[in-house]
């Protein structure tokens, strides 16, 4: 893991704290184990337990999501119609920027959204992560060219630049969404049962912690500083479910599997508060300046 040392992510099994494991809630609680407990997955979740996880996912630099207002989605990307499919076949401009995560996410769209039947003229949202750069009302017709303008902001944030953010781009409405951190979680259910059935559990475990240090923040609260949750739709490895993404507003990202309920007050006390990593259950990760 001398990589994470290079990441500057903390590892917790380097030689100063010893090979800790992933703290789990609760250790000595509830001795009760109901299959329908939310801090437990149901016994019919089968996750894969034996693959290393560090090194499952490509690398990748920038991460966009597509504010559908749903939590599932057809089979894949090239099934959507609209902005989706658009994206998923976009190439940004900032040729250095790395790969590119484009994902539908439960991220708000516009109001009349959903009775739009123009498809090229339907407009929705876009965040772009980790620089928590936010365009309103995108239409279709433009979002290659507005996903190209945003990601070159993107590029200037990741060098440790503030980039000067316009407040348009051909219509859109950008602006800087100043959350601490961002958490998504892989809950595309069409795409596997596992990742639906474990995402609104994870889901509700993470807002009760996060809450716990007034850091929550729903659709409607705009208060800087905070740790919304987003649903997202197929990441890849649905068999390390749960996939949980965390973008933290220093440039961090940070991508963890097999994560459960009972995990879930140490990532957020540890892993979004701190950026400390745990490396059993890490599948990737980055920093700005790497």
């Amino acid at each position: 893991m001398g990589l994470l040392k290079k990441l500057g992510l903390r590892d917790h099994s380097s030689p100063e704290v010893g090979s800790v494991p992933l703290p789990v809630v609760p250790e000595d609680g509830c001795a009760f184990e109901c299959d329908t407990c939310t801090t437990r997955f149901p016994s019919t979740v089968k996750i894969e337990r034996d693959d290393p996880l560090w090194g499952s996912v490509k690398p990748w630099r920038m991460h966009l999501l597509v504010a559908t207002g749903k939590s599932d989605w057809t089979h894949g990307m090239e099934d959507e119609h609209g902005m989706s499919n658009t994206l998923a076949h976009w190439s940004p401009a900032a040729k250095d920027i790395g790969r590119v995560l484009v994902s539908n996410s439960s991220l708000d769209p516009p109001a009349g959204y959903f009775e739009s039947t123009d498809v090229e003229k339907r407009a929705t949202n876009l965040l772009i992560l980790p620089s928590m750069i936010e365009a309103t009302n995108v239409s279709v017709g433009v979002a290659t060219e507005v996903a190209d303008a945003i990601s070159l902001l993107h590029a200037q944030s990741s060098t440790g630049e503030a980039p000067e953010i316009p407040s348009e781009i051909l219509g859109a409405t950008i602006r800087d969404r100043k959350h601490a951190a961002v958490i998504l979680i892989c809950s595309h259910r069409t795409r596997d049962k596992r990742c639906g059935v474990t995402a609104p559990l994870l889901k509700k475990e993470l807002e009760f912690n996060l809450r716990e240090h007034e850091l929550y923040r729903d659709a409607g609260d705009d208060r800087p500083g905070g740790v919304p949750i987003f649903y997202v739709s197929h990441v890849g490895g649905h068999k390390y479910a749960g996939n949980v993404l965390i973008y933290r507003s220093n440039g961090d990202g940070i991508w963890m599997g097999r994560v459960e309920p009972k995990h879930c007050k140490a990532i957020v006390e540890e892993t979004v508060l701190k950026g400390r990593v745990y490396p059993d259950y890490l599948r990737g990760a980055f920093k700005s300046e790497w």
